[in-house]
């Protein structure tokens, strides 16, 4: 499982003035503002709402404006700690921010996420010249559970090194995730894989040197939309 590293700066508390957030998005340079009450995460909210003439500035707290327009604030955008890389990818491919609020498992706000660090943590997932063992994972072309095979695979303790994915071919019904891992023994995770549904496939050894990783990597990317 992939540990985030949290870029910490403070959230917003409901009970500052629309002064003090304004000041806190000049120290930040963040274009969405971080609420939180009482270190708890509410969302996120635009910027934008400090210096748009058009809402109006008829509260002068925080908590009068969302109260007023609690339609502008991004409840649902945020990465838990223990989320997976893949997770955290998708959650900014669904997502204009360049930045993204961490919480704990009881939701306390911890942290941001920036759309470039992700980047870097994801190219660097997939390090494709490492050695290691192989299996092709076939998956609805139209649903690829990325991180829900992640998940079944390191419930058994095996670690996932890299990961790819291949499109179908126009007769093909399935894509193909290529998996390495640094565990020689995976037959566990395979039997985990199949009793959920999932046929896997264990090419040759000497094929595994030939699989174009590099391809498969630009082609997740692809499909994460990032």
């Amino acid at each position: 499982m992939t540990i985030l590293l949290e870029q910490y700066i403070s959230g917003l508390e409901l009970d500052v003035n629309l002064a003090e957030a304004k000041a806190w998005v000049e120290r930040t340079q963040l274009d969405s503002l971080i609420i939180t009450n009482k270190g708890r995460l509410i969302g996120m909210l635009d910027a934008q709402f400090l210096i748009d003439d058009s809402f109006g500035h008829e509260s002068n707290r925080l908590e009068d404006y969302i109260n007023d327009y609690p339609e502008e604030v991004q409840r649902g955008a945020y990465i838990c700690v223990q989320d997976h890389i893949f997770n955290v990818a998708q959650a900014f491919s669904n997502v204009l921010n360049d930045h993204l609020a961490v919480v704990d498992h009881d939701h306390n706000y911890i942290g941001i996420r920036t759309r470039n660090d992700v980047l870097e943590e994801l190219s660097e997932f997939l390090n494709m010249s490492q050695k290691g063992t192989v299996i092709d994972v076939h998956v609805p072309s139209k649903e690829p559970m990325i991180s829900e095979i992640i998940r079944l695979i390191e419930t058994e303790g095996i670690h996932v090194k890299t990961i790819a994915v291949q499109q179908p071919d126009m007769e093909e019904e399935h894509c193909r995730l290529t998996i390495k891992f640094e565990n020689e023994e995976v037959s566990n995770a395979i039997s985990t894989l199949e009793r959920f549904g999932y046929t896997v496939y264990i090419p040759e050894r000497d094929f595994q040197r030939d699989i174009d990783f590099h391809e498969r990597a630009n082609e997740l990317i692809r499909l994460l939309e990032l």
